[in-house]
Parts: C-alpha cells; structure tokens; sequence
C-alpha cells in the first residue's frame, strides 16, 4: 500500500511538472497599458537634485516567448510618454515651471526567469536592454508674476541641441527650441504575475544616453539628462 502511495504521489508530482513545463513552452501576446512615473537626471554623476517626478503613461503590445521550462523574453513595442518637472525663481515675484514630456516609442528585449506558484499564477523577474525613437512631445512653460501665471507650450523637435538653448550657438541653460536626440537607449529590470489571460507588469528604465545634449564637447560623457521611468501596467493576452 505505501508503495502504492508513493508511486501514485510521483505520478502527480510529474504530471503537474509537465503542466507547468507545458505552460513555459507556448508564445502568448498580448496588450499592456498604464501609469509612469519619469525623471531626467541633471548632474554629471546621474543625480536628480531639483527636478520633480512627471507623472505619464505607458502603452504597448507585449510578447513573451519561452526559452525551455525557466527562462523566456520578454519583448514588445511601447509607447513610452517620459519627461520632468523643474522650477526656478529668478527673483521673488518671478517664478518659471518647465514640464518638460517627450514620446518614444521602444523596443525592450528582456530576459526573464519563470516562477510558478501554479498551473496559471507564475511571476517572473528579469532584465535587458530596450532602444527607442522619439515621436512627439511637449514643452510646456508656465511663468508666474505677482500671482498671475501665463502658459505656453511648444512642441518638441528632435535634433541634437540642448532644448533649453535658442539656437546652436547659444549657451546651456537658456530658454528655446526644445529639441531632444531622437534615438535613446538603455536597460530595464522588470518583475510582475501573470494570472492566466491577465497580468500585472513593472519595470524601471534606466536611460544610458545624454537625451538632451549640451553644447559642451565633453557632456556625452556624463550621466546628466538620461531618463528615469518607473512603470506598472496591466496586460492582457490574446
């Protein structure tokens, strides 16, 4: 009878293997949208002393395709909305609020470990790098005096000049054309479950280009102007 019991009880331990196994062995897709948080850093070490958290969102088509029973990608293409919030006092009655919210669209590649609880609750973390194209965007600058506020917004034009300079020529630091690089790329750790049909993702983004440049020979050298983006999202596959 024991052996019985315990040839039965391996039986069951390998057929909910299997059907573990067997749902690590299936591409699935699907759509994610949801809730950033985003940041630019602004010193040469990848501080961010001033500058408040833009609060956005994110959208995207999800692909996850098993590598054997553990591992697998993570991959896509997302609409990523990043960016800041600054404020300066050039003296008391004058006070200048730049909210600063470039688009991209990325295409993140990241390699997960699987860990299922279930036969459809599994939960993964990983990491990789992603790539991205700027699309769209906005500048927008709100200036207050004597509690009178005036706003004005322009959008974004991809270049390789510092969006806070007129032209070219001008020096860092000045108010003008908004321009940002077009290409940026960096890494991501990710994390999150997956119940069946249905998921919840996270991923902070760690940007690894200067995205507005300066005119400075030596500022792609420094961590200043990389994007920090904090997502969660919900996910639902096909």
């Amino acid at each position: 009878m024991k052996m019985k019991m315990i040839i039965g009880a391996v039986a069951m331990l390998a057929t909910a293997s299997a059907v573990n196994a067997q749902g690590f062995t299936e591409a699935k897709f699907g759509i994610k949208g949801g809730w950033n948080s985003t940041n630019i850093t602004n010193s040469k070490e990848g501080n961010i002393d001033d500058n408040n958290r833009l609060n956005t969102f994110n959208a995207g088509v999800v692909g996850v395709i098993p590598l054997g029973s553990t591992f697998s990608i993570r991959t896509g293409l997302d609409l990523q909305s990043k960016g800041t919030e600054s404020t300066t006092t050039l003296v008391d009655e004058v006070k200048t609020t730049y909210k600063v919210n470039p688009m991209y669209l990325e295409l993140p590649v990241n390699v997960a470990v699987m860990l299922p609880f279930n036969e459809k609750v599994k939960a993964y973390i990983g990491a990789g790098p992603y790539a991205a194209v700027g699309i769209a965007g906005k500048i927008k600058t709100m200036t207050e005096v004597g509690g009178v506020t005036d706003e004005t917004s322009r959008s974004i034009e991809w270049g390789n000049d510092n969006p806070l300079a007129e032209d070219a020529s001008d020096q860092e630091g000045q108010v003008g054309s908004g321009q940002f690089k077009r290409f940026d790329f960096g890494a991501n750790i990710v994390g999150g479950i997956d119940f069946g049909r249905f998921g919840v993702h996270a991923q902070y983004g760690i940007g690894l280009t200067n995205s507005v440049p300066g005119q400075t020979t030596d500022n792609n050298a420094n961590k200043s102007n990389q994007h920090r983006a904090l997502g969660v999202s919900g996910v639902f596959y096909f």
